[in-house]
């Protein structure tokens, strides 16, 4: 595998494997070799919104001829969509046409967050502007980018 350049599929709105090259518009890119799948241009996740409203939508979404997405967790999303060769936003325009200079909720929570319960009151974001790390109280609002995982590359 290739951290640098990893492998991809476009993926359609039917849900159906596109060509690399091709010109048309994807509603999904995969990394097979990594087994992660994201949304693009998914309805509804063009606004910032809170936390727990952004889990739910995504947990409600049918995208690219799919259903079982979620928030994607931080290394994920930070290794496969952030190009760091770029800025505001630092994401390859190819790949994630949507992609916006802005915060991105995870679903990682920040562990120095936990209440008496364990649960978390901020998550760890990633800065779609520079690629960096940051976190978001639960009542903040940010952009998010779902996810789901799919089998691995000959698994």
């Amino acid at each position: 595998m290739d951290f640098a350049k990893p492998s991809i599929i476009r993926i359609s709105d039917a849900g159906d494997h596109m060509p690399t090259d091709h010109p048309g518009k994807h509603a999904a890119i995969l990394y097979p070799d990594f087994g992660i799948q994201f949304a693009v241009g998914a309805k509804g996740f063009d606004k910032s919104a809170n936390y727990d409203s952004t889990v739910k939508r995504a947990a409600d979404l049918t995208h690219a001829g799919e259903s079982g997405w979620i928030l994607a967790p931080h290394i994920q999303l930070q290794l496969l969509t952030v190009d760091y060769s770029r800025c505001n936003p630092a994401a390859d325009p190819d790949l994630f046409p949507d992609a916006v200079p802005s915060w991105y909720w995870t679903s990682h929570g920040c562990a120095w967050s936990l209440d008496g319960a364990g649960v978390p009151s901020a998550f760890w974001q990633v800065g779609g502007s520079s690629g960096r790390l940051h976190y978001g109280y639960r009542g903040h609002e940010a952009f998010a980018r779902p996810c789901r995982f799919v089998a691995r590359a000959g698994q």
